[in-house]
């Protein structure tokens, strides 16, 4: 239990999403099958998005097989009715009201109650459903996710025949409901989360998806015409009925639109139809996305044989259901030691995942937005574990952020991380790919215009969204052979002193000792009112730190006695802490905890039947006193009357919300327990063992059954009494004190009372109680190659990795005889992450956890002793070294990717029209925002040459730009010429076709044929070359556009080629391919072939491959020469990230000035910029921005002084 338990106060109903849909195999090798774990899945959209824009293959589509984790069943048996009513082609107009509107019409509402009475027929058993023709692909982790999702379609069914009282007081919620929602007025009125999902021309769509926010939850439809509003008279039940009972109660963000890609309907885009209401357009394209994908599922489906595509469901808790993944991957035991959810009885029992043959790891785990509701941390230690770690796979883990966190949400997820980056990431095994490589293909541009334009900056409300990439951080590095022992610092105080630092950092929302006191009277009053928000966010508990230190464990090679001594280290700091009075409180939680997860045990061995037996026989009665564990499973029984204070005086919910704690009366010692679970119910003692019988009431239950692990030694003698109590946050203090007193006890017992208090051996309804000691940490294990026995050395100072240590144990007998015979020895950065020793005419590799400077390595050889280590410092994103090596990575060997630059999938990404060149203001600031603070200052002041990234960045925005006729000239450029005037003149042709949208990434990608010229290929293209010559003199836009990429840059952009080509590839590589002419023993491949500016850095596999859409360019005399030689690329901005570096200040400062008037919208119903008037009758939009309106001429006028600057005229 790595999660606190919360009373639950309020549980949001999500039945659509609240971002726009993500293709989740994006950076997985085209054509490899791919394993998908969903957690927090939410609505279909990105399932049914990712086998959309899935890239395809040669060989076909990929296998695909989901697993979709939710804690609200209704959202499990809306999708999977959805998925029926797509393969059985029913009309996309029923569908599509069915799934999104809450009112529908008599065809939709019958349609709905005929398929849910059908599949009530196929859902018996779970053996019925396997034997339906939907159980070949839609599929059942468990028999009680069936059950559950059972009763919401029983729901469904039955609920044309509601009782008409029932009906009424519905339809008087959401009418209230949609009031309340509409009620605002001002500037807070808009609807700024609908309008993310247009990324780059937000501040567009703002206007138009604010209303139609307001009428969706008006009418209960996306409806725009009166006669269809008033037809969908029919409650829609799938949005009745969810955790919270029969009730309408979705999410008050709810709204449809904003799961589709809204850009593309204010993109000019010639094929579009024309609308003259903005709106109008809007559903159209919201429509139109929507079809598209469930015509691309119904034809993935429904292909005969076994199905390409697998989706399989689970109902529980995120961490649990995670936790149960692995511990059947790690057992073969479906019945797993974790409880389903907070507040059941259920343990997580996958009985039919292994009878369907169901995954275990994935190739990419998919986390939605958890992160603000369970934590990072707690994703991350139960995410990675599930990840594949074999030859060939990429795997992924994605999170997503929609809370602001810290002072500064654009700088935010270092702090959530809780530690140094890159300490965290040799801890656990992944990072933010960002920050490897210092940039990302997704663009958050858009989100920082949002959070300077509607945050005041001391603000602690407000939405930040981002999403980002997790990955090992060698990942990208082909060059590694295997892994090397990872050991721990040879001084274990530093790392006994780095685990406190990161405890200390998780549970910082308890700091209330005197050095936080004096720590908080030197700071600003903003940084105090956040420091009290964060006080209000409990994330984390013991139970974290534990599971944290386990999996740390399970990274480094180190003997028992090594890990033991830092373990008491760490303890004595924790003893000593000053900043959490406390801190000694949870001494026994932690320990217990340490105990419980195989990390420590902090208590003597000796003695344990001894302690049972000194229990007082009133609370151990008829239980065993052989029991070898050191813990027993205490419960304390709370009647409901006890938590009344846990609602208001009215009977609402408190604000804030409670967290609850076990504590023990011992003296004048009252030690506390944090990871505790609670069910609402009863203990059964009649049976052996005891069970908890969970009440049908829910949260209304007469009686409540909470426990947790505790030492037994604290047991005998026996403690007086035990209480239930709330963590005193500031919110909760101010509320519960009056009513509770300081201890906010809410229920106290004496251990001796056999009614409400027990001790047993093992959890209530826990079938497989795992037997967890020290021993039990999976170890890992060192390289047994004895030619190259390799391992690594952590050297921490300040808490952060100053130098690794890498030691090549020499074995093989030849190479130990010319080390010690003075052979020379050489050390050379052979990747990202590895350094390549020779000795002698013998080369060995020594992989590094991390990134490294290997152009700073001290050696030091041992030559009687035959070792030889090589010491460097960590490679930031900034730094020298890493992956600035290499910064797009192509790795792979049966099926090749890009690594760190996404897949896009080129013809089912909609065209940019740049003819409109009035409609193209927004792309020139948003190419722009690729850079950062830092990047901008070189460029301006010239002193950027050396920098690689920033003058690509550079070449890339005038690529775009020309393209889209931004030169002084107005033409738009269609061939470009990269030139190296210092060295070999141009040296890559670049044919571009179209600019496209790339969607789900927020910006755009440039869809080319690209030509590196090599000596071995310049005398095939002689003639495409002179007409290229001929043309250089014309003013056409078939002249040759050249763009300078002196020094290193010509060198990065031969690095960039491959990996821009990789991922939009559709074709297959031929046996032939010359990445593979070097192909070594291991299978390796060679990407580039070569960086020299005047050697061939791509394949020859995709000449002339893919390029039907470039037929426009038929007309250029160069290209019909050239094309057989050409490759198709996708080259896209490369964005800098705010929480490596600073970016975009300059947008702060505009936002916070001005605010929403930039951006020039202020209600929902149109107004007067300048006055506030309704108009004289009408009002008159601005020609240049299309984003204010006025009354008057005058009005107009007189505001142009402050609208000028952000008019886009």
């Amino acid at each position: 239990m790595s999660l606190p338990l919360y009373w639950v106060t309020k549980r949001f109903f999500y039945p659509i999403g609240n971002t726009a849909a993500v293709c989740l195999t994006r950076d997985l090798p085209p054509g490899q099958s791919a394993d998908v774990l969903l957690l927090g899945c939410g609505d279909a959209r990105n399932v049914l998005y990712t086998i959309y824009y899935d890239l395809p293959s040669l060989s076909g589509r990929r296998k695909l097989d989901f697993t979709c984790c939710d804690n609200q069943p209704a959202i499990l048996a809306r999708n999977i009715l959805l998925y029926v009513l797509i393969q059985e082609n029913e009309p996309i107009e029923k569908i599509w009201n069915i799934y999104y509107h809450f009112f529908i019409d008599e065809a939709s509402s019958n349609l709905l109650t005929r398929y849910c009475r059908a599949l009530l027929r196929f859902s018996n058993t779970v053996e019925d459903w396997r034997m339906c023709k939907y159980g070949s692909w839609l599929k059942f982790l468990d028999s009680n996710t069936l059950s559950e999702v059972r009763q919401y379609w029983e729901r469904y069914a039955n609920f044309q025949d509601i009782d008409p009282s029932k009906d009424v007081k519905l339809r008087k919620h959401i009418k209230k409901m949609g009031a309340s929602n509409n009620g605002n007025s001002g500037y807070l009125s808009t609807n700024i989360g609908s309008a993310r999902s247009a990324g780059p021309v937000w501040n567009k769509a703002l206007a138009s998806m604010s209303e139609l926010f307001r009428r969706y939850w008006s009418s209960g439809t996306t409806f725009l015409h009166p006669d269809e509003v008033q037809a969908a008279s029919f409650i829609n039940p799938t949005f009745v009925y969810s955790l919270q009972g029969e009730t309408f109660d979705p999410h008050y963000g709810t709204f449809p639109l904003q799961t589709f890609h809204t850009a593309a309907a204010f993109i000019p885009n010639s094929t579009r139809p024309e609308t003259v209401d903005p709106m109008e357009t809007l559903l159209q394209t919201a429509k139109a996305q929507f079809t598209a994908w469930c015509s691309c599922f119904r034809e993935v489906v429904n292909v005969a044989g076994s199905p390409s595509v697998v989706i399989r469901f689970y109902t529980g808790d995120a961490l649990a259901f995670g936790s149960g993944l692995s511990h059947v991957a790690q057992t073969g035991d479906a019945a797993t030691p974790h409880y389903a959810c907070p507040w059941q009885s259920r343990q997580v029992n996958l009985d039919q995942l292994i009878l369907t043959e169901a995954p275990s790891l994935f190739d990419v785990v998919d986390t939605s937005n958890l992160t603000d509701d369970l934590g990072l941390l707690n994703l991350l230690l139960v995410g990675e574990p599930l990840m594949k770690k074999t030859s060939g796979r990429c795997p992924v883990l994605y999170t997503e952020t929609l809370l602001r966190a810290g002072e500064d949400p654009l700088r935010s997820l270092p702090g959530r991380l809780c530690g140094d980056p890159q300490v965290m990431a040799v801890l656990l095994g992944l990072i933010p790919r960002p920050m490897l490589t210092g940039f990302q293909t997704n663009s958050h541009s858009h989100e920082r215009q949002i959070h300077y334009a509607t945050n005041n900056k001391d603000s602690t409300a407000g939405q930040y969204h981002e999403r980002t990439s997790w990955v090992c951080p060698v990942g990208g590095d082909d060059s590694r052979e295997a892994s090397a022992a990872l050991h721990l610092p040879s001084d274990t105080k530093d790392a006994a002193c780095l685990f406190f630092d990161i405890y200390d950092k998780m549970l910082e929302f308890e700091h209330n000792g005197p050095a936080e006191s004096l720590r908080m009277a030197a700071r600003q009053p903003r940084q105090v009112i956040f420091n009290v928000v964060a006080k209000e966010t409990i994330r984390y508990n013991r139970g974290t730190v534990a599971m944290l230190l386990r999996h740390a464990r399970s990274r480094v090679t180190c003997t028992d006695e090594e890990w033991s001594v830092v373990m008491k280290i760490f303890l004595d700091k924790v003893r000593a802490d000053s900043f959490r009075l406390v801190g000694k409180g949870f001494m026994q939680d932690l320990a217990t905890q340490l105990y419980t997860y195989g990390v420590y045990t902090v208590w003597r061995e000796a003695g344990i039947e001894s302690a049972w037996r000194a229990i007082p026989p009133t609370i151990t009665e008829g239980l065993s006193s052989s029991s070898a564990s050191q813990v027993a499973c205490l419960t304390l029984t709370v009647p409901r009357a006890a938590l009344q204070p846990l609602l208001s005086p009215n009977n609402t919910p408190l604000e804030g919300t409670p967290v609850l704690l076990l504590r023990l009366a011992r003296g004048i010692a009252h030690p506390t327990f944090s990871s505790i679970h609670a069910v609402p119910g009863r203990l059964d003692v009649s049976v052996d063992p005891p069970v908890i019988k969970q009440s049908r009431r829910g949260l209304d239950a007469a009686t409540f059954v909470f426990l947790c692990w505790v030492p037994i030694y604290l047991l005998s003698p026996s403690p007086s009494t035990i209480s239930l109590t709330v963590w005193d946050t500031p919110t909760i203090l101010e509320q519960l004190m009056p009513r509770l007193g300081l201890s906010l006890d809410l229920y106290t017992a004496p251990l001796t009372d056999r009614a409400r208090v027990r001790v047993l051996n093992t959890r209530p309804n826990i079938t497989s109680e795992p037997q967890a000691t020290p021993d039990t940490v999976h170890r890992q294990s060192p390289s047994s190659n004895p030619a190259n026995r390799t391992s690594i050395t952590i050297n921490l100072a300040d808490n952060r990795i100053s130098t690794l240590t890498g030691r090549l144990d020499v074995c093989a007998e030849a190479t130990r005889s010319k080390l010690s015979g003075g052979a020379e020895v050489l050390m050379e950065q052979k990747g990202p992450c590895t350094v390549e020793v020779s000795i002698g005419c013998y080369k060995h590799v020594i992989p590094y956890p991390f990134p490294i400077i290997g152009e700073r390595i001290k050696g030091r050889i041992t030559r009687n002793s035959c070792y030889v280590e090589a010491i460097v410092p960590p490679s930031g994103p900034l730094s020298p070294g890493g992956y600035l090596y290499n910064p797009f990575p192509v790795i792979g060997r049966s099926s090749l990717a890009a690594w760190g630059l996404h897949a896009v999938n080129l013809d089912k990404s909609p065209v940019v029209d740049v003819g409109e060149i009035t409609q193209m203001e927004w792309l020139n600031s948003h190419v722009t925002l690729q850079m950062s603070d830092r990047e901008k200052t070189l460029r301006a002041d010239g002193t950027g040459h050396s920098d690689a990234l920033m003058n690509v960045k550079d070449s890339i925005h005038c690529l775009i730009g020309a393209f889209a006729g931004f030169d002084r000239d107005g033409l738009s450029r269609r061939v470009f010429g990269l030139r190296d005037p210092g060295n070999v003149g141009i040296h890559t042709l670049i044919f571009m076709s179209n600019l496209r949208m790339d969607l789900q990434a927020f910006t755009v990608v440039a869809d080319v044929a690209v030509i590196p010229l090599h000596d071995m290929n310049m005398p095939y293209l002689g003639v495409g070359l002179q007409a290229l010559t001929d043309q250089m003199d014309s003013t056409s836009h078939r002249t040759l556009r050249t763009i300078t990429t002196g020094g290193i840059e010509g060198v990065t952009w031969r690095k960039l080629l491959p990996s821009a080509v990789e991922r939009c590839r559709t074709w297959a590589h031929k046996d032939s391919c010359e990445y593979g002419s070097e192909v070594s023993a291991t299978g390796r491949t060679k990407v580039p072939i070569s960086a020299g500016i005047d050697q061939p850095c791509i394949c020859s596999c995709g000449e002339g491959a893919n390029l039907e859409s470039f037929r426009d360019l038929d007309a250029i005399t160069s290209w019909r020469y050239l094309r057989a030689y050409a490759t198709r690329a996708a080259i896209s901005p490369l964005f800098s990230v705010s929480y490596v570096e600073p970016v975009g200040s300059q947008q702060s400062s505009i936002g916070n000035a001005t605010g929403w008037r930039q951006f020039g919208y202020c209600n929902n119903d149109w107004k007067c910029k300048k006055c506030g008037g309704l108009g004289s009758p009408t009002l008159s939009t601005c020609k240049g921005c299309k984003g204010v309106k006025y009354c008057s001429r005058d009005c107009q006028k007189a505001d142009w002084e402050d609208h000028k600057q952000f008019c886009e005229r």
